[in-house]
């Protein structure tokens, strides 16, 4: 029976329809009417009527309590009982379960749970409420309302025994939280555990996403739960459309005659794996080698979205293979029929004709975050945005930004394998969009994933073959991508202390606060594994992929001292008083172009951030030439020159696919339209170069000229010049490059 005292007629209202017992009770005024519910006989729609009812202000209640016996228990609640079994044969022990004496004489050790009174009365509305909504839960069919029936009753449990609010909240939130049990990562337990409130408003919430559809747990990778994200995995798609176990319309997917045919991609997926793949670590190299296997084989795919990760690791391999002369000769192929481009829009169709936002999958995830190693050089940048967007709330709703230990009692190894296996790949493909997202703080001036809004720890430092974590000095697949989430994750505190966008602070506290983000940089990059900073000549035979790695992350870092001076890059070619920025960045950006020349010319793998990157350094050097007021030119600037049209030279060298590169070339040229052009920027020219950049000027030249470069069937060859040697003499005064140097350029014997 339940005591309320309501203060709303809609309650009064529904327990009629549910055909419940009302009985007004006596009471002095201004109370408001007594209930006293009987026997309940709820159905589907009650259970409708009264998730959708809103839910009243109780004013207050009123109990008219009995005289209560004293309680023959000896214990307070406050005071923990020993052992059972210690007990009933008055035995001293060390009341831990199990204690001391048990385990020694194999005795089976428990606590007694105490039921008392004073708790079932002071929470006799919670219990009542939890009961009806139990009662109603166990009336339905699917399995998401039995596992929220063992909720309620788990909570049910804990406040009848008093045991503490804290326990109980904490039980029961973690049971909303994981769907398999108790487990959490202790970063998590900590964060959550003393904050009771936000722990029981995880309960209303799981609650509330149940009549929603919404996910409302984190219990990745829903091998064993029974929230709606899990689907039979053994119900598999076929070249003849959709998985009907999907329940989505009769759409089918793009035609697959529009995929390179089982040869050409077979050495596609092989190049992709062995020398790309590490770049962005978003897979687990041999189960994808083995679903593509199955496809080429059978036809059969797991889901239409891992057509879209298929086609998305196809793209980038192609546009990769393409300008990398060195693995052209590695893995000779028939140029397929279909261009880079063909096989991005073949993702971006099947994402959306499988209802990616609606049906979320992890292969979405990993193929628009794969797909950005193609999505900027095809002048797609805004799409890459939007869909990267999009992959952050999908990641969301699979509870991929909360992944935690696994804490259930796996029997098999198989079992043991798929778990370890699934939660290592959320893992790495959520660090892979911590660091795409806070590497674009410049471009929007925030960030999508705030840091203390998720609590999946990074990827284990372990290779493929068994998922072993190793220690921080062994080389595997993970360890690129896990240093490039150590720098990623000074980008959000590098925003933050500019100052909010509506209040930003002074110029003075902006620039302290880049200096000193500047020298936590440093920092972290002395911290990065010697293999990575220096070149092995030993370890670099063992991995293919370690030297481009080596090199690639030369060029990504020196990008990030940009990024942090960024704010103030610009008016350091206008004022003295950020000197400092303009020679950091100056030597920066001879850096960057260095390690490009070198991958340029030794055939290496080639990657997205090589040419973006080369074209912001190359923009640097630009500005630092026309700016230097220097009466003559000295072999300084003459290698600034060198570099800016050896850059030029390879980006023009590009595909014509690459739009990226192309608009780079074009931006060069704008840039030096003030002074007559790179090539006749001579010692005649420098009494005529300006006292300040015209961004206006530059900007309105590009679009005019990429316009009509665009609008040709020329194409850039127009833009041709001869390949010029390249000498380049470090400035010793730029202690930028001095220590980069020191930290990037020896080399380890042994």
């Amino acid at each position: 029976m339940i005591v309320r005292v309501l203060h709303s007629p809609q309650l009064v209202s529904l327990a009629s329809k549910c055909n419940l017992t009302s009985h007004a009770a006596k009471g002095p005024p201004p109370y408001a009417q007594l209930l006293i519910f009987g026997e309940l006989n709820l159905n589907a729609e009650h259970v409708s009527a009264f998730v959708a009812a809103p839910i009243p202000r109780v004013s207050r209640f009123v109990f008219y309590p009995q005289p209560e016996r004293r309680s023959a228990y000896p214990y307070s609640p406050d005071t923990v009982p020993p052992p059972i079994e210690c007990t009933r044969k008055k035995r001293k022990c060390n009341k831990e379960i199990p204690c001391a004496r048990c385990s020694r004489l194999g005795l089976h050790c428990d606590r007694e749970v105490v039921h008392l009174r004073r708790n079932a009365v002071r929470h006799s509305a919670e219990i009542g409420f939890l009961e009806t909504l139990r009662n109603m839960l166990q009336s339905t069919d699917p399995a998401s309302a039995r596992r929220a029936a063992d909720l309620v009753a788990a909570r049910l449990e804990g406040l009848r025994s008093g045991s503490g609010q804290r326990t109980e909240i904490t039980q029961t939130a973690n049971f909303v939280e994981s769907g398999i049990g108790l487990e959490d990562d202790s970063g998590q337990d900590e964060a959550t555990g003393s904050h009771p409130k936000a722990r029981s408003s995880l309960t209303v919430t799981a609650l509330e996403h149940m009549a929603w559809g919404r996910s409302y747990g984190n219990c990745y990778p829903h091998l064993h739960c029974n929230c709606h994200q899990r689907r039979d995995h053994t119900i598999e798609a076929s070249t003849t459309g959709l998985s009907p176990s999907l329940g989505l319309p009769d759409h089918t997917v793009p035609s697959l005659a529009l995929l390179p045919e089982r040869v050409t991609a077979e050495i596609l997926i092989s190049f992709h794996l062995e020398h790309i793949a590490w770049h962005h670590n978003s897979l687990h190299c041999p189960t994808f080698l083995q679903q593509c296997t199955t496809f080429w084989a059978t036809g059969v795919y797991d889901q239409p979205q891992w057509l879209a990760l298929y086609s998305a690791v196809l793209s980038s391999s192609l546009l990769s293979w393409q300008n990398s002369w060195k693995h052209r000769d590695a893995y000779p192929l028939t140029l397929p029929a279909c261009s880079p481009q063909d096989l991005f829009n073949f993702m971006v169709d099947t994402l959306y004709k499988a209802h990616f936002l609606q049906h979320v999958s992890i292969y979405s995830i990993q193929a628009i975050v794969i797909s950005t190693e193609i999505a900027h050089n095809l002048g797609l940048s805004q799409l890459n945005a939007t869909l990267f967007s999009a992959a952050i709330r999908i990641a969301e709703c699979l509870g991929i930004h909360k992944i935690t230990k696994c804490g259930l009692d796996l029997q098999t190894r198989d079992e043991i394998w798929d778990d370890t296996l699934q939660r290592e790949v959320g893992r790495r493909v959520w660090l892979q969009m911590v660091i795409q997202d806070h590497f674009a703080i410049p471009f929007t001036d925030s960030y999508g994933i705030n840091p203390s809004h998720y609590s999946t720890s990074f990827p284990r430092n372990a290779n493929d073959a068994d998922l072993i974590d190793a220690s921080e000095d062994v080389l595997t697949v993970s360890t690129y991508t896990r240093v490039l989430g150590g720098i990623a994750q000074l980008m959000p505190e590098l925003a933050d202390g500019m100052g909010p966008l509506r209040a930003q602070k002074p110029a003075r506290e902006q620039y302290a606060h880049v200096l000193r983000m500047d020298q936590k940089m440093r920092e972290k990059v002395q911290s990065i594994p010697r293999f990575l900073l220096q070149k092995d000549e030993l370890l670099e035979g063992q991995c293919a992929w370690l030297g481009v790695a080596r090199q690639s992350l030369a060029i990504t870092a020196a990008e990030k001292i940009v990024m942090i001076h960024r704010p103030f890059l610009f008016l350091s070619f206008q004022s003295d008083s950020y000197i400092h920025t303009r020679r950091t960045c100056v030597a920066a950006a001879v850096t960057i172009l260095r390690e490009h020349k070198s991958i340029v010319e030794s055939g290496e793998v080639s990657l997205w951030t090589h040419i973006a990157f080369s074209i912001t350094a190359a923009i640097i050097l630009s500005f630092e030439v026309i700016c230097d007021q220097s009466k003559e030119r000295d072999s300084r600037q003459e290698g600034y020159l060198d570099a800016i049209r050896d850059a030029r030279e390879h980006l023009l060298g590009r595909t014509t696919s690459d739009i990226l590169a192309h608009r780079g070339v074009v931006l060069i040229d704008a840039i030096f339209s003030e002074v007559g052009g790179i090539e006749s920027f001579s010692d005649q020219t420098l009494a005529a170069r300006p006292d300040a950049i015209n961004f206006e000027e530059i900007a309105a030249r590009f679009k005019t000229d990429w316009f009509i470069l665009d609008s040709s069937t020329a194409g850039l060859g127009q833009f041709d010049v001869a390949e010029e040697h390249f000498a380049m003499s470090g400035n010793p005064s730029e202690d930028f490059d001095d220590w980069f140097q020191q930290i990037f350029h020896s080399t380890i014997v042994g």
